[in-house]
This record gives structure tokens, C-alpha cells and sequence, in this order.
């Protein structure tokens, strides 16, 4: 079977740049879950605490971020006392 091509409209390009400008859920929930597998970048870090205030318009994912975020500050720290 033949999956139909995606295409990609204008719209989509003005929410992907847009969302690339202002804070979002999607980024702040995937750099949290992905810090508490692995260190994060310096540059990984700088887009987190930007994004932490999460969508301006809504607060639609606050309350599973909040408890991602403490999940990620305790890794964080076993890392830190783990290390040499």
C-alpha cells in the first residue's frame, strides 16, 4: 500500500517558525525527558530555560512538566553525586 505524501502548507511553515521564536510544550517536555536519561548540552540547557514558561496563550501541559522537571533535577543530582 502507497502512504499518501505529506504535504506541507503555508500554515504549517508559520507555526513551525513561530513555535521555533516562542516558548513551547512540545520542546520543554522533550529536552526534561531527555535529561533525565543523559546530561544535557550547554546549548540543550539555554533552549530548556527558555521554553520553561511553556505556552504563553495556555498552560496546557504545566502540571506534567512541573513533575517531569523534578524527575529531571533529581537525575540531575544522582548524576552530580555519582560522578568522580
Amino acid at each position: 500500500m502507497q502512504q499518501p505524501e505529506k504535504t506541507t502548507t503555508s500554515a504549517d511553515r508559520v507555526y513551525s517558525i513561530l513555535g521555533a521564536i516562542f516558548p513551547n510544550c512540545g520542546d520543554a517536555l522533550r529536552l526534561v525527558e531527555l535529561g533525565q536519561e543523559r546530561p544535557l548540552k550547554l546549548h540543550e540547557r539555554f533552549v530548556l530555560v527558555y521554553n520553561s514558561p511553556l505556552c504563553l496563550h495556555c498552560n496546557c501541559k504545566r502540571e506534567k512538566f512541573d513533575k517531569e522537571r523534578e524527575k529531571y533535577r533529581n537525575a540531575k543530582l544522582a548524576r552530580k553525586l555519582n560522578s568522580p
